[in-house]
């Protein structure tokens, strides 16, 4: 059916014999501001039109007679181009949907990133929807280092190095103004994750980069794949997706695995992967902290809490963070016993203590470290933090042989030192929270003796 008359109310159409109940799909008509006119399409009629102004055709409803605009109030002929502007836009090209999509996008994307930024961020980092927020800090990390004018020292690696650098202790113990020691180690990391920052630490530019180079740095990932693993991979790469800028991506590419690619957000078509990923417990959070005034954050003083980059607290921080009390000053003494016999002597079994002496991806995200961090005027010193020695004891002759043929090899890149605090003869039980990690005595001489090394390399 074409379309016919309306008459100003919207009730009923013109036949060209009488007036009928119009149909539920028409829409209202286009009325003068004194609803004494109506518009066609074509020409402004009285509304509603009589007999004497309609002529009836076969091919369509109503077939009005011309009226001479002269006779036509001069504020319907202001009006009468609204119709016509309506009826161009009627028609929809390809243009017109390339821009309500470009629209939405656009539209979409700023409502990701505001999610994230103020929704999904901050819970990680109060570690509401993570173990640890340390797994959120290594980006919001080096945008503060780079904004920093002193003297800068960086501390990369696994939790043995977290637990090991107290950088306000270092800082102390150095004794030169405006030198900052910052301590940005990950729980559970290795040198094919941490490899990914490379770019930002570039970026950031600090004066010395202590790298992680221990017998747990150099073991074969395909080894020793597992759910586990696979699951570790998903969590960090999530969230880097979440906080990585494009001028952090580089060569590191080239060595993940297309298995570990798609668990971040390199390009368009998944961008937003990550963001649906922690959106609902996000907001399921945020509710349960509005309605109820409850939270699944741990304690300010939990070594899982890390506060949030606007907070006065971040700069400390980053240089002194939360640590676990330790695990051995707390067993019994069947509990000391199952951990030193059973435990200890099972933990020198394990890859991360039989280092391979190359060819492996963690030794290429290391060379890549190194290579990129010299070329870039950084030093680099790379550092093995200390074990307890009852693990040592159990070591095979050569055991870590390994560790000591990269730790040399990788020596000899131009800027790049060596601190191996492993042998040294001083180590005690009681220096250490567990086989692995450093409690705060161990922390405090670790403390001393990387300062009096440092002083010794700053000087050079």
């Amino acid at each position: 059916m074409s379309t016919g008359i309306i008459s100003p109310d919207g009730k009923f159409m013109w036949t060209g014999d009488d007036w009928i109940p119009s149909p539920p799909d028409y829409s209202d008509p286009i009325l003068s501001p004194d609803d004494k006119f109506m518009w066609t399409g074509k020409k402004w009629i009285p509304a509603p039109p009589d007999k004497s102004q309609i002529k009836w055709n076969r091919h369509s409803w109503v077939n009005l007679e011309i009226m001479n605009m002269d006779m036509v109030p001069s504020q319907l002929k202001n009006a009468r181009l609204f119709g016509k502007y309506n009826k161009n836009y009627s028609k929809i090209n390809l243009n017109n949907i390339l821009a309500s999509f470009a629209a939405v996008s656009i539209t979409f994307f700023i409502t990701s990133i505001m999610i994230s930024s103020q929704l999904i961020q901050p819970l990680l980092y109060d570690a509401s929807l993570v173990r640890t927020g340390r797994y959120a800090l290594t980006y919001d990390a080096w945008d503060t280092i780079a904004e920093e004018d002193g003297f800068s020292i960086v501390a990369i690696g696994s939790s043995m190095m977290q637990y090991a650098v107290n950088g306000s202790c270092v800082e102390n113990q150095l004794n030169i103004e405006d030198t900052f020691v910052y301590n940005l180690a990950i729980p559970g990391s290795m040198p094919y994750m941490e490899m990914i920052q490379t770019e930002a630490a570039v970026n950031a530019n600090p004066d010395i980069i202590l790298l992680e180079l221990g017998p747990n740095s150099l073991w074969d990932i395909y080894e020793y794949d597992s759910q586990s693993l696979t699951d570790y991979y998903k969590l960090r790469l999530g969230i880097i997706s979440l906080m990585i800028d494009d001028e952090d991506k580089g060569d590191w590419q080239n060595i993940l695995r297309d298995s570990e690619k798609s668990f971040m957000d390199l390009d368009l078509l998944k961008y937003y992967n990550s963001e649906g990923d922690y959106a609902n417990e996000a907001f399921e959070e945020t509710l349960r902290r509005l309605i109820l005034d409850k939270s699944l954050a741990p304690r300010e003083t939990s070594a899982a809490f890390v506060p949030n980059p606007s907070n006065e607290n971040w700069h400390d921080y980053l240089r002194t963070q939360n640590w676990l009390y330790s695990k051995l000053e707390r067993m019994s003494v069947e509990e000391r016993s199952n951990w030193e016999n059973e435990t200890v002597v099972n933990a020198v079994l394990y890859g991360v203590n039989r280092p391979l002496f190359n060819g492996t991806l963690n030794h290429d995200a290391l060379e890549y470290m190194v290579d990129r961090f010299s070329k870039s005027g950084i030093k680099v010193i790379l550092t093995s933090p200390p074990l307890h020695p009852l693990l040592l004891d159990q070591l095979d002759p050569g055991q870590y042989d390994g560790q000591n043929a990269t730790l040399d090899r990788l020596s000899s890149i131009d800027n790049v030192e060596v601190l191996n605090f492993i042998w040294k003869d001083i180590w005690k039980d009681e220096d250490f929270y567990d086989h692995n990690h450093l409690d705060r005595h161990g922390r405090n001489t670790f403390c001393q003796l990387l300062a009096s090394e440092l002083i010794d390399i700053i000087g050079e």
